[in-house]
């Protein structure tokens, strides 16, 4: 019984060794061709600001509707006026499609 007992304890002691000499730091291993990968596409908030104004002036469903832009770091304010429910959903789906929008804050009223 004894014997069985300093087996699984030197089995224990074992395992123990062999798992934590197979913690070693990864990074350095790193091959070297491995390369950082580019950051993603980054629009500044003028190019956001062009793109949605273009949108919404060539709608022509949105002919008679005053809407006003600000970015500010992705992030959109839609304010001013429109004359329906349809013009308001394209103005905010407009504002939507435009690459590099985070948050679409959108205050217009309907006339």
């Amino acid at each position: 019984m004894q014997t069985r007992y300093k087996l699984f304890t030197f089995s224990i002691l074992l395992m123990s060794i062999l798992t934590l000499s197979g913690c070693e730091n990864y990074a350095e291993k790193t091959h070297e061709s491995w390369v950082t990968p580019p950051p993603g596409a980054v629009y500044d908030d003028s190019t956001i600001f062009a793109r949605i104004t273009q949108a919404v002036q060539s709608d022509p469903v949105l002919q008679g509707a005053k809407v006003e832009i600000k970015v500010n770091d992705g992030n959109v304010v839609l304010s001013g006026t429109v004359n329906n429910e349809d013009q308001l959903t394209r103005v905010n789906m407009h504002t939507w499609i435009v690459d590099g929008v985070k948050k679409v804050d959108n205050q217009i009223v309907k006339k």
